[in-house]
């Protein structure tokens, strides 16, 4: 009787271990702890919530080609996102995991691939690490985003969607910008090529925007993050049918570089020389030539749009100027501190600026001479961002307004 007990038991357990292995990893689920060893030989614990951070987990192996690719992918957003201020995390974190027993593999591609910026593990019972087995491993790769509460909240994500999960949780949005230029078929500025694809891409050839150009060959990559190299691929259909070469100039027609096809590929690489050509506007840099900023000192009493005492003997001194002045236009920009909601910074700042230009008009100066701009927490000069203790004083030097006069 104990025996068929015994067997009963044994045939239950064993249903519900393979019930388990067949469960596939699903979005919502906890991050398991790992303790495994890193290259140094020292066993490393990771536990989920992981002091309040974001983890990125990558399960690789050397022997399998597919799963290495990622890794690169890895190290550029831990360079770019694990010193980045956050709103309700404490940062991010990024580990390779190895799936293999064979160590010595596994330190060369961590030589080779240039690994050493992340933490590399290894699991070297394969599938079957114990340390491991909860992911339900099956193939690799695997990548795993875990979030700052440790739940999993991304499995085999794009490198994009990590990044649009990171840049959601950032102190401040990223800084993005207009790519601009012409495409032409010579190096002739009219010879334009109208009404041509065109895919912008990271260094790793994934698509961050595309684009159409118009009639006069220009074309726009709008909002683009800045990123230390793009790539610039063209449709080779329609009028580069047959063609060998085409080439990029400035808005205004000034050549900066030729694509040649290789290998049946119209492909640019985008350097730091070639991003500002393409995001510098002719007209902008004139109007930079002839601007002046001034750091006012106007203040406002906490959390309202009613200025300090001190603040309307400073308001004045602009108003004459700009009576003097008549050829200059003015930027009024608001700056908030830190504390308290972010769009509820955001929209006092712009009542600030409004407060001012207010004031302005009442003392002679056009409206149509102003321009309110807010823009609340978003440009912190000091280290007082979202959850970082501050004393008044340093939360005061966020509390401005910056006064941009332009002359057209």
């Amino acid at each position: 009787m104990y025996k068929k007990v015994f067997k009963i038991l044994f045939l239950i357990l064993f249903s519900n271990q393979i019930t388990a292995q067949n469960t596939a990893l699903k979005i919502g689920d906890p991050g398991l702890p790992l303790i495994l060893n890193n290259n140094q030989g020292i066993q490393q614990s990771v536990s989920f919530p992981y002091i309040n951070k974001i983890v990125l987990l990558h399960f690789w192996a050397s022997s399998v080609s597919k799963s290495k690719p990622f890794i690169a992918r890895t190290i550029d957003l831990y360079e770019r996102y694990s010193t980045t201020t956050y709103r309700n995390t404490d940062g991010f974190e990024a580990f390779s995991i190895a799936v293999q027993s064979d160590k010595t593999a596994w330190n060369e591609d961590i030589l080779n691939l240039k690994m050493d910026k992340i933490t590399n593990l290894i699991a070297n019972r394969g599938y079957n690490d114990l340390s491991i087995r909860g992911y339900k491993i099956s193939q690799l790769p695997l990548t795993v985003l875990i979030d700052e509460k440790g739940f999993i909240i991304m499995i085999n994500p794009t490198m994009l969607q990590i990044e649009d999960v990171l840049d959601g949780k950032k102190n401040s949005p990223p800084n993005t910008k207009d790519f601009k230029g012409k495409l032409l078929l010579s190096e002739n500025p009219s010879d334009v090529l109208k009404n041509h694809k065109m895919v912008l891409m990271n260094g790793f050839s994934d698509t961050i925007s595309r684009t159409v150009t118009e009639a006069n060959g220009q074309f726009t990559f709008y909002g683009v993050k800045f990123l230390k190299e793009y790539i610039i691929k063209l449709d080779t259909s329609g009028a580069l049918t047959g063609a060998t070469k085409a080439f990029i100039s400035t808005s205004s027609g000034a050549v900066f570089g030729a694509i040649n096809k290789t290998a049946g590929k119209f492909e640019y690489n985008v350097g730091a020389n070639e991003i500002s050509k393409m995001t510098t506007n002719e007209k902008e840099t004139i109007a930079a030539k002839n601007a002046i900023t001034l750091n006012t000192a106007i203040t406002f009493k906490n959390g309202s749009v009613d200025f300090d005492a001190n603040a309307e003997p400073e308001l004045d001194k602009i108003a004459v100027l700009m009576t003097k002045s008549k050829e200059y236009t003015a930027e009024i920009i608001s700056h908030t501190d830190s504390k308290g909601d972010d769009a509820a910074n955001l929209e006092l700042s712009k009542k600030r600026s409004a407060a001012v230009k207010s004031y302005l008009v009442t003392k002679g100066i056009a409206p149509m001479r102003m321009k309110t701009i807010g823009k609340g927490e978003t440009e912190i000069l000091n280290k007082c961002k979202n959850n970082v203790p501050c004393s008044e004083v340093e939360h005061l030097e966020n509390n401005r307004v910056v006064i941009k006069f332009n002359k057209p």
